[in-house]
């Protein structure tokens, strides 16, 4: 009596095609999906640049215009602060004292993943008059160096309104 050890050897690479068909079908649906950041009005973020006695700031971040002009060079008119770079203003608001920080973009890729936002701003390279970058990003403590942007200030609300306004005055720009 001959055994046949074709019929077998198939139906082994068969049952052995399938269980890597499956296992890679587990691979797949137990990855979770990637989630699409919508920055159309802004987005805060925690854990930012770290300043003394915060281990990361939140961020205030929104999408940038780049037919206008750098956001660095708007912030410096604005506030006559003389430089582009590594700035930073103290602004009054309800009679208290708040530092605004704003994010290089170095820094901004430094802390934040932004590769799932969705950029609704998008120029061609020939219609870009300011900045190509993306997102810009804002972050504001206070005169006692307290996070007003964090989710327990009591500042927050007037900081977010003051930084709507001020993003507003920069697409008016």
């Amino acid at each position: 009596m001959l055994f046949h050890v074709k019929p077998y050897k198939k139906a082994l690479y068969l049952k052995g095609f399938f269980l890597f068909l499956l296992f890679s079908l587990l691979l797949v649906s137990c990855s979770a999906p990637r989630q699409a950041v919508d920055v159309t009005d802004y987005v805060l973020m925690d854990n930012g640049k770290p300043i003394l006695g915060n281990n990361g700031l939140t961020a205030f971040i929104f999408e940038n215009d780049p037919r206008k002009i750098p956001f660095n060079e708007f912030i410096s008119d604005r506030f006559n602060l003389g430089t582009y770079e590594d700035l930073e203003y103290w602004v009054t608001l309800d009679e208290q004292q708040f530092k605004v920080i704003v994010y290089e973009d170095a820094e901004l890729q430094k802390y934040f993943d932004t590769s799932a936002f969705i950029a609704s701003n998008v120029q061609p390279e020939g219609t870009v008059i300011g900045s190509d970058v993306e997102f810009l990003a804002l972050s504001v403590i206070s005169d006692k160096n307290e996070d007003c942007l964090s989710a327990g200030s009591l500042y927050r609300n007037t900081i977010i309104k003051y930084l709507l306004n001020l993003k507003k005055e920069y697409y008016n720009h």
